[in-house]
């Protein structure tokens, strides 16, 4: 089963370096259908993804960080709301969090900063505890706890599953196929 939900049109919008289409696609689609965690996660992965990659690989003269940013503090905000429970949620949100804390924090000082950090490794390791069968929670939540050889094991297992969890040529399903898998 796909981790991700596919969204029509989403694919074709990234190719085109459309990344401000594609975030008014996906807030439409979340805010037409608001406790549908799929829609959610797919919004909040995608402005998550364009963030992370701002001054990397994302055309962005024309974008707005400060919209992107806001989008990413409405969806987490409304997620821990209201999806707490969620191991999805909890998952790719607490590694999104974990990771880069720095984008959940619109106005703060280091310290939020980890403690922020901090929330976002307590929410990976509910999902794993809520879900101990999900082995996106269970690699995510090593890379996050363990050591090295604990992740590489636990790619192992989930290698031969990428392409079902994360099927589509989306950007944020690539990037999670590339950072699952045996490098």
């Amino acid at each position: 089963m796909s981790y991700l939900m596919n969204i029509e049109g989403l694919v074709e919008l990234e190719q085109q370096e459309k990344w401000e289409e594609s975030r008014e696609l996906l807030y439409g689609i979340w805010a037409s259908d608001e406790l549908n965690s799929g829609k959610l996660i797919r919004l909040l992965s995608e402005c998550w993804y364009v963030m992370a990659q701002w001054d990397c690989y994302i055309e962005n003269e024309e974008l707005s960080f400060q919209v992107f940013q806001n989008t990413l503090v409405e969806c987490t905000e409304f997620g821990i709301k209201n999806f707490i429970d969620n191991p999805r949620f909890l998952c790719l949100a607490g590694y999104m969090i974990s990771l880069l804390p720095y984008l959940f924090v619109v106005n703060g000082t280091e310290d939020l900063y980890a403690k922020w950090e901090q929330k976002g490794v307590d929410m990976l390791r509910r999902a794993y505890k809520l879900d101990p069968d999900d082995k996106v929670a269970k690699v995510l939540n090593l890379g996050r706890t363990s050591g090295f050889s604990d992740t590489n094991k636990a790619r192992e297992s989930i290698t031969t599953e990428l392409v079902t969890l994360f099927p589509y040529e989306t950007s944020v399903d690539v990037y999670f196929r590339d950072i699952l898998s045996i490098r």
